[in-house]
């Protein structure tokens, strides 16, 4: 349950009407198919249930308009469902996201002559989950009017003995005042612990703060007021015991608690945040005349209301606004605030035909791009939500915690109780010195310190369990295609078999055999087929038909020439059964004969490093095609400086055993695992976990051939590229993905889980300490009938919390680790150093964003 129940959350107040700025043709309309073209095929992501809106309609006057309105909208097409709420001019729109986007809607609105604004702004309730606008301004406010009555209060009871006057028998002048001075905060500012604590308390599911500072304020108010109302009754009682100072400064430190604890929780999201604000309030789009390809007009709208198609116009230092395709200009961007790499590294020069990220720095150039996605379904957006999503995914540590102050919380009131009867007013201050609520607090703040410290340096880890599992890992495995290698295959040798069939033939029905498949291997096998034969895309004259795939061995299919073929001896037909794959999908499930000559340069070739293809046709082996892969410059470094961390390391693949030794020898790894199925690789997951083994694996989480085995790891690490190439969402499967495939970030990754790990298991070990040697030596106190003033112990426990908290925040001075590879740096011209510059600008402008998100108009630096 949230802190902020009683709170109503904050809607954007972007008014469409007034901020569409139309330059030049004020014409012209996106709905307008004759003169313009959009290049739209209107889908966007800017909701959480992405296919509803919610709409405010201004200057709702009469009833009778809103029939009117319902009935134009919902014969629009793609709009399924109109409800408006003339009390409050709400408007919830269902649609089909296919056919309209939400730009699409608005305009709909306002050609009807209605000013509309958008309601449900995900950005903006993404800011307020992670910088607590709205809960540090609520808690501070709290602490400020608490203490306004405190002080009062305090300074009454300091004086009391000297200045008190008894207004009737048993009723003190300080007394009473106290008593009108504690009900605002006692039943104002309380009313939010006590209503909170009382639900938790009926469900079962209560925290150890919320309910101690009830219990402890309501018995020293309860207490206070009955012992007024038996020294006015009772006619030989003394001056009454009252604490409604100890009750109200109790509340005030819990304020104090939370608005600091809030503070805390904000500054661990700074990283967050910043990716946040990289999303900027308007964008620039264009239009297009479809005859003529000249741009017609332009308009500034909304970010947010960026559908897929458009076309956007990125200016020298401007933010790329969502994910798409260069169509026109060069430049360069810096993408390092989104995948967290060096400088040096992701600066790159764009031009037509080059996909861009959103979240992006331009750099001293001007280009066009086509937006391939919008709103949350960009990769930025992703992984924010990521974030967000699995952030409350807890450690096993975490786990014990809870369960420990579930325990503890019976403990202390029993304590409590005891301490009531023997000695009154003092049981307060063992309700109040003890807080083990800070075990999860300074747990789950510092998951949030990691995760974000994660994302600023492009690795995206899911929440706390991933921090204790990965920090205890014993063996990391890693793939060998694509991990350690670049997975960028070229074909280094072939061999023919067969004189039967020309060189030409042989490459036309394997390119073509293998254009239907998706493994690199296949690609490299069409690259180099079309480069022989001097062909374009998808000019391979043939038919395929019957085509299967089966994973970690090959491909079958028929292939139907169009052409003449050259092959003397199958002259009779163009219909050919193709088998492309290794030596056991050959040899072994279709019992096709290898010459020995074959099995001798295989081995040959196997000792360089080189992946071996077998291709058989008609049931007849015809030739060898060996592929070679690059090791990754890094991968030597990256696995002794593993070897170096106490790390044990090992290699999977589905390569032949004489290649898989030459690559893991050149890259330090003693240990392989070849000729592997996917089944395979599972197998050797689970058999070293069966050997006390905690496994890390590293591999790609969309590729199929690594997807079992990444699952049954402990901790499954996927190196991904960013590509905004498909139109499907990004898979962020893995429990850690890394978005950049330079394997010096794992050497950053598990110094990180280890570092942020061991300081939640101290301050567990911390807070623990402090919580049994404060009850122990407050409750020897009492038997020394020395009694610590409520008040001292809360100031105790608030030092305590704010310690534990402050030492997390630590965490945020964790840098990444970083070796220099042997290939040197990258020399920086001048356009790299002036993407420095625009990065500083902008970043210090998105910190100023963070404070108010609902900025309506940014002005664009333009050069």
């Amino acid at each position: 349950m949230k802190d902020d129940d009683e709170l109503s959350l904050l809607s954007s107040d972007t008014d469409f009407s007034t901020i569409f700025a139309t330059s030049n043709h004020s014409s012209f309309s996106t709905t307008n198919p004759n003169s313009l073209t959009m290049i739209s095929t209107h889908e966007t992501g800017e909701q959480e249930n992405d296919n509803i809106i919610e709409l405010h309609i201004l200057k709702l006057h009469d009833p009778s308009i809103i029939n009117m309105i319902e009935k134009q909208l919902c014969k629009v097409d793609g709009i399924e469902n109109v409800e408006i709420n003339f009390a409050t001019g709400n408007a919830i729109i269902k649609y089909d996201k296919i056919l309209l986007g939400v730009r699409d809607i608005v305009e709909k609105v306002e050609c009807l002559g209605f000013k509309c604004k958008l309601i449900n702004n995900i950005k903006s309730n993404q800011l307020d989950y992670f910088t607590k606008r709205k809960d540090i301004p609520k808690w501070k406010n709290a602490f400020f009017y608490s203490l306004s009555f405190t002080i009062p209060i305090i300074i009454i009871s300091c004086i009391q003995n000297i200045i008190d006057v008894e207004l009737v028998h048993g009723l003190f002048a300080g007394d009473l005042v106290s008593f009108l001075l504690s009900i605002p905060v006692q039943f104002g500012i309380g009313k939010i612990i006590y209503f909170k604590s009382f639900k938790e308390f009926r469900y079962g599911n209560f925290t150890m703060d919320y309910l101690l500072t009830t219990i402890a304020t309501l018995t020293t108010f309860i207490f206070s007021c009955a012992s007024m109302i038996y020294s006015i009754f009772m006619p030989n009682s003394s001056h009454p015991l009252i604490m409604f100072d100890t009750s109200i400064t109790l509340i005030t430190f819990f304020t104090l608690n939370r608005y600091l604890e809030n503070i805390i929780k904000r500054k661990s999201s700074d990283s967050i945040t910043k990716l946040l604000s990289l999303i900027p309030e308007m964008s620039t789009i264009i239009y297009v005349n479809s005859k003529t390809g000249e741009v017609t007009g332009k308009k500034i709208i909304p970010t947010e209301c960026l559908q897929k198609g458009d076309i956007v116009k990125i200016v020298p230092g401007a933010i790329v606004p969502a994910d798409g395709k260069v169509i026109s200009g060069l430049s360069v961007i810096d993408e390092s605030i989104v995948t967290g790499r060096n400088i040096n590294k992701i600066v790159r020069n764009i031009r037509r035909g080059d996909n861009v990220i959103g979240g992006s720095i331009n750099g001293l150039g001007s280009f066009e791009m086509q937006v391939l996605r919008a709103g949350n379904n960009t990769i930025l957006s992703q992984m924010i939500k990521l974030v967000k999503d699995t952030q409350p995914i807890k450690a096993p540590i975490q786990l014990f915690a809870d369960k420990f102050t579930s325990y503890f919380i019976p403990i202390i009131i029993l304590l409590g109780m005891i301490s009531f009867i023997l000695w009154k007013g003092s049981s307060i201050s063992i309700l109040v010195i003890v807080c083990p609520f800070t075990l999860a607090l300074s747990g789950s703040i510092a998951v949030m310190v990691g995760m974000g410290s994660g994302v600023q340096n492009g690795m995206l880890i899911k929440g706390g369990r991933t921090f204790e599992v990965g920090s205890k890992i014993t063996k990391i495995v890693f793939n060998k295609t694509g991990i350690l290698t670049q997975g960028k295959f070229d074909v280094a040798y072939y061999e023919l078999y067969s004189s039967d069939i020309t060189l030409e033939t042989f490459f036309m029905i394997i390119g073509a055999a293998e254009s239907s498949s998706d493994h690199p291997i296949g690609k490299a096998i069409v690259d180099y087929s079309k480069q022989l034969l001097n062909l374009n895309d998808d000019d391979y004259d043939v038919d395929i038909n019957n085509f299967e795939s089966m994973t970690g061995y090959g491909i079958k299919c028929d292939i139907l020439l169009n052409t003449a073929s050259d092959f003397s001896f199958y002259a009779t037909s163009k219909t050919y059964n193709v088998l492309i794959g290794n030596l056991e999908f050959i040899s072994h499930f279709y019992q096709i004969e290898i010459p020995h000559s074959a099995l001798i340069i295989k081995e040959k070739q196997e000792l360089l490093g080189r992946t071996t293809i077998f291709v058989a046709i008609n049931n007849e082996f015809i030739g060898l095609l060996f592929l070679s892969d690059i090791i990754k410059p890094e991968a030597k470094v990256t696995v002794d400086s593993l070897k170096s961390m106490g790390l044990k390391v090992s290699m999977i693949t589905a390569d032949q055993k004489l290649t898989a030794q030459s690559i893991a020898s050149q890259c330090g790894i003693d240990e392989v695992y070849s000729q592997l199925s996917p089944k395979g690789k599972l197998n050797v997951i689970q058999s070293l976990q069966l050997s006390n083994e905690i496994v890390a694996m590293v591999g790609n989480s969309n590729d199929v051939n690594d997807s079992q085995a990444l699952s049954k790891a402990d901790v499954s690490i996927s190196l991904t590229k960013l590509s905004t190439d498909t139109d499907d969402n990004m898979e962020f499967s893995a429990d850690i993905i890394l978005m950049n495939e330079n394997l010096i970030n794992l050497l950053s990754l598990f110094d990180l889980l280890r570092k942020l790990f061991n300081r939640i298991k101290y301050n567990f070990i911390y807070i623990s300490l402090y919580n049994m040697l404060s009850l122990s030596i407050n409750m020897l106190l009492l038997f020394l009938g020395i009694h610590l003033h409520p008040i001292l112990a809360g100031i105790f426990m608030s030092l305590n919390s704010l310690s534990v908290l402050s030492s997390i925040l630590l965490l945020k001075s964790w840098e990444k680790r970083e070796k220099p590879l042997s290939n040197g740096n990258v020399d920086r011209n001048f356009s790299i150093r002036l993407i420095d510059w625009f990065r500083t600008k902008r970043l210090s402008l998105m910190e100023m964003r963070c404070k108010d998100s609902r900025v309506e108009n940014e002005n664009i630096i333009e050069l």
